[in-house]
């Protein structure tokens, strides 16, 4: 009985060292994602070059009205006005060459990802990186809103492709 008492012990300890051991590896990627959401950047990432793009950068790639259905799964759909840029055209302003690609991966401060298709980025009208809803900038997470940067697919009829608090565009 003690032996097995000593063994839980053992184990819950190197459990909780672990734990400890991979809380402090990520937390300062974490710390880098919020410092990127309170200056309203994006870190671009293709070929193991990064770049950052600002907000100034981002809204001289193209900005566009467009609107789009927001569907959750605790309201009815709405259709918003938003703003934004197609993730294309910003790919494009960076002089980020897509030959050979096939993805991008787009990741949130708080880790989510969402993979879009090459062809669904290219595809016209489709893909946006966006920073205000209804002519009023997009909250950030701590403000209870979905920004500074949210990506929407217009195609997407539930809106579970969305990456909202945006932070980091890698195309691979």
């Amino acid at each position: 009985m003690v032996s097995k008492t000593k063994i839980a012990v053992g184990v819950l300890g190197v459990l909780i060292l672990v734990l400890a051991v991979t809380l402090m590896l990520n937390k300062e990627g974490l710390d880098q994602r919020k410092e990127m959401m309170t200056n309203a950047t994006i870190n671009i990432k293709i070929d193991g070059e990064e770049n950052i793009l600002s907000f100034d950068d981002l809204k001289k790639a193209g900005e566009e009205k467009f609107e789009a259905v927001l569907d959750t799964s605790t309201t009815d759909p709405v259709v918003y006005a938003y703003t934004g840029v197609q993730l294309k055209n910003v790919l494009k302003d960076q002089g980020i060459h897509l030959e050979g690609k096939t993805a991008v991966i787009l990741t949130a401060v708080d880790g989510f990802t969402v993979a879009y298709s090459l062809e669904e980025v290219l595809l016209e009208g489709n893909v946006y990186v966006t920073y205000a809803r209804e002519g009023e900038k997009l909250k950030s997470k701590e403000d209870g809103g979905r920004g500074p940067y949210q990506t929407i697919v217009v195609g997407d009829q539930f809106s579970s492709r969305r990456c909202k608090w945006l932070t980091s565009i890698e195309v691979q």
